[in-house]
């Protein structure tokens, strides 16, 4: 016993003057702890909290950080495209999913495969086909969204001019309803009854795929796997369905992602189609990443707009300006509300839906990032958050502001929140585009403010009475807020509130 606890105890001295004086990373600066384990990381993985604890270390250290034995983490822009811009730079096997389920466009770690899913899927994000797509959206996210508040404005006594909603929840039925016609071509009426089944087994997936890529010896404990894969196993199966139910259908295509995974490879002689066992991934995928990213960033950005009652007057008196009466479609936002894009950019820098680390690992022969040669092998971390508030980056980072994606600088360039290169979202074009005509309309028609007995700026109640025609004036020291709401929150995958049905509610009620 004696014996064996002295080489225990040599092991681990050499592991510990190995890993802090020796290897080639340790002349890269961070905290000693953090050189010689990586639990410190996987601690804060767990509570929710890694994108503060990292940005926290960059302030400390500087641009590059070592964060664990094998790990560093980037927040230099440039470096941040060097290394995400090119399939030199694989993904980490974090990435890696549970193995009854085939690899996708997100998780696989195969350049090539990478490659040819998007070329295959591709162009069912694109703008194209989004535009030829966009009666689906407006039917799902504006005309479903608006018939719901009126609903609720019959069923409130004559005496109340106004509802509370609870806008994540509503905001993730939104989103279900728009992926379930896009995807699938299936109406979920999710929002119409407030609930659908879908929302708790993608969000206990979403955990459990976090908690696996915290700690991957789970991955390791069949029985635990199986009983926490059961929610994986029935949207396995709801996919599986929709498949065959399509097949049966054929007579009558639809012109959505599954139909376009059904027909790829058909036309094209040097491609293979998609099997079943990869379209059921790849459903999944659009699943989990198209409601819980986009609705989560919807509930951001209309936080931070409550929060800035002058932001929020402001962008409400420019969209109903604009339009006064229609409908409004994202090519409206795009060549006529300018102000509403730059929210949703601020909004997606300063309270990124999912600010991740982006893992890849170092290329043969490694890499050098600024003074340090970091050898193959090495894990580089991307570190969304804290590109976004490196001032480097961006000025008075930790400000809620606009106004800087009204400018023509460099900084508009420095935006992240959907990754960047050659793995950057798939599905960016369908989330903005979602973003725009929900809030758009959704501001154009209704009033917004926080409930009466919520603690917020009264100011707030100013905002929540104007019409077309309002002019409100903000004190200097208001106008120049841009305050970031402190909601509790946790980064599990995506950045979600702790508490929605206390910190995400919403008085609509209609303009005077």
């Amino acid at each position: 016993m004696f014996s064996a606890t002295s080489l225990v105890l040599v092991l681990a001295l050499f592991k510990v003057i190995y890993e802090r004086w020796v290897t080639p990373l340790s002349e890269v600066p961070g905290a000693f702890l953090h050189s010689i384990t990586s639990i410190p990381m996987r601690y804060h993985m767990l509570r929710g909290q890694l994108p503060e604890f990292i940005q926290k270390l960059h302030e400390k250290y500087g641009p590059i950080v070592r964060i664990s034995p094998q790990r560093v983490s980037i927040c230099d822009i440039s470096n941040v495209k060097q290394v995400l811009g090119s399939h030199a730079f694989v993904k980490a096997p974090s990435y890696d999913i549970p193995g009854i389920l085939e690899p996708n466009t997100f998780s696989t770690r195969s350049p090539e495969l990478s490659i040819e899913r998007r070329k295959q899927l591709g162009p069912g994000f694109s703008h194209k086909h989004l535009n030829s797509m966009e009666r689906n959206i407006l039917k799902h996210g504006v005309v479903n969204l608006q018939q719901k508040i009126d609903e609720l404005f019959k069923k409130t006594s004559h005496d109340t001019d106004a509802v509370v909603v609870q806008y994540h929840k509503w905001f993730s039925l939104i989103a279900l309803d728009t992926i379930g016609a896009l995807g699938f071509g299936q109406n979920f009426c999710a929002l119409q009854n407030e609930h659908h089944e879908l929302i708790p087994v993608l969000t206990r997936i979403r955990i459990f795929n976090y908690i696996t890529m915290t700690l991957p010896w789970l991955k390791s404990l069949p029985r635990l796997l199986g009983r926490r894969l059961k929610p994986l196993a029935a949207l396995m199966t709801f996919s599986a369905a929709a498949i065959d139910q399509r097949r049966k259908d054929n007579g009558h295509p639809k012109a959505d992602l599954l139909q376009m995974m059904l027909d790829s490879g058909r036309n094209d002689d040097h491609r293979e189609p998609l099997n079943d066992p990869q379209m059921v991934s790849e459903t999944i995928l659009h699943l989990i990443a198209g409601v819980d990213t986009t609705s989560v960033a919807m509930t951001w950005t209309l936080s931070l707009l409550l929060h800035n009652p002058h932001i929020l007057h402001r962008l409400t008196m420019d969209i109903r300006q604009e339009f006064p009466t229609r409908i409004i479609t994202f090519e409206d936002c795009r060549q006529r509300l300018p102000y509403l894009s730059a929210v949703i950019n601020e909004s997606l820098r300063i309270l990124s839906p999912a600010p991740s680390i982006l893992p890849r690992i170092a290329p043969t022969g490694g890499v050098r990032l600024g003074n340090y040669l970091l050898p193959a092998g090495t894990w580089i971390c991307s570190s969304v958050h804290s590109v976004h508030m490196n001032p480097a980056a961006f000025s008075s980072p930790t400000t809620f502001n606009p106004d800087r994606f009204m400018c023509q600088n460099q900084e508009r360039h420095n935006l992240i929140a959907f990754a960047t290169g050659v793995r950057a979202c798939l599905g960016r074009n369908l989330a903005l585009v979602e973003m725009h005509v929900v809030l758009a309309n959704l501001l154009r028609n209704y009033n917004l403010r926080f409930p009466a007995d919520q603690n917020t700026n009264s100011s707030i109640s100013s905002v929540s009475k104007m019409d077309s025609s309002t002019t409100v004036e903000f004190d200097d020291k208001l106008r120049g807020a841009g305050m970031v709401p402190d909601i509790p929150r946790r980064t599990w995958m995506t950045m979600n509130p702790i508490k929605p049905e206390r910190d995400c509610l919403v008085l609509v009620s209609r303009p005077e």
